[in-house]
């Protein structure tokens, strides 16, 4: 089989519900493009039955490709997992909640085909175009903000609107490069990937999306943002060791 145009890497932690509803649509937009693709589901440990649903909807759809060993490793590390075994020569890693409407995939493409030099294009719910369909509760919103202005402190990057969306694209050669400088495991990854792009040289823009919240979050805010500051500062600390040269 000939390498497809597009990759499409999904974390999994037990989405037996979500995950299929979300695949459902997805199929059905990337089938109007009329582009070889690909979508990866990687499996992080689930305890569920997400295994074996996508087994059999694998049955139905040879784009579908799974990766299962059965051990959690938190999200970033599934995402790079899936984005290291992507054949894509575009990769969009989502996630399993579909939150993100599937019209920006084709948005983003066109970005892709207009520019040669565009090595990645990152999802914004910040930016002049965005839409927020059903927000978050208060204090994930409050919390989300205060994360937002802390890295765009800690980075020098004022000019990001959204470093922790979970909806980027990249092109495969700068991806290799971006996520082989990604060492945070859980949802700063997101972040890290931005960091990395901006000082690795990488050329990136922001493109809005409508987004929408699912209650059903796998985020916990008061664990997350301890993650998330503890992962802020192992980036600093990562930068000064030259782990992002």
């Amino acid at each position: 089989m000939p390498n497809p145009d597009l990759s499409i890497v999904i974390p999994a932690y037990n989405e037996e519900t979500r995950l299929p509803r979300t695949l459902t649509k997805l199929f059905a937009y990337l089938g109007s493009l009329r582009r070889p693709y690909e979508i990866i589901i990687v499996d992080d440990g689930s305890r569920d039955n997400t295994v074996r649903v996508l087994e059999g909807i694998q049955k139905s759809h040879s784009e579908l490709r799974l990766l299962s060993d059965g051990i959690n490793r938190g999200r970033g590390n599934a995402v790079k997992r899936g984005m290291a075994e992507a054949r894509g020569e575009v990769v969009l890693e989502t996630d399993s909640d579909g939150s993100v409407n599937e019209e920006a995939i084709g948005r983003f493409l066109v970005a892709f085909d207009a520019d040669p030099e565009l090595d990645a294009i990152f999802g914004s719910r910040e930016m002049k175009g965005a839409k927020i369909v059903v927000w978050q509760p208060f204090m994930r919103v409050f919390l989300g903000y205060g994360f937002l202005y802390l890295a765009r402190l800690l980075f020098l990057m004022p000019h990001v609107t959204d470093f922790t969306l979970g909806f980027k694209m990249f092109r495969r050669s700068a991806a290799k490069d971006i996520f082989a400088h990604q060492y945070d495991p859980f949802y700063v990854a997101e972040a890290e990937k931005v960091y990395v792009a901006n000082i690795r040289g990488h050329k990136y823009i922001e493109l809005p999306v409508e987004w929408t919240d699912d209650p059903d979050s796998r985020v916990r805010p008061f664990r997350d943002t301890f993650r998330s500051l503890r992962g802020l500062m192992q980036i600093l600390l990562r930068r000064v060791m030259g782990k992002y040269r």
